[in-house]
């Protein structure tokens, strides 16, 4: 009996963490959002149609992420496909302003 309840009791824990594992996700990706829609301002019509092209990639790279790779592989080509984005961007917001 001792060890149903055991497992019972891993098992919500196991719950629980994959509920704020995936909460963190989605706070971690809202804070994204709104560091991308601070650093990349727009006044211009042209400004918000490469603002949202920004935006689109940063939204499709969660699903360019090859599902063959380990764990960790997957955070390193997110990470490097992250790096790229926001060097675009301050590529672009820096050409805005010369």
């Amino acid at each position: 009996m001792d060890s149903f309840v055991e497992k019972w009791r891993l098992k919500e824990m196991a719950e629980e963490d994959i509920y704020f594992a995936k909460r963190d996700l989605e706070l971690i990706e809202a804070l994204h959002q709104r560091q991308l829609m601070e650093r990349a301002p727009c006044d211009h019509f042209n400004e918000q149609q490469k603002a949202k092209a920004f935006e689109d990639r940063y939204a499709a790279l969660s699903g360019d992420v090859d599902n063959t790779l380990s764990h960790t592989d997957k955070r390193r080509q997110l990470l490097r496909s992250l790096r790229q984005l926001v060097d675009d961007i301050l590529g672009a917001c820096k050409a805005r302003h010369d």
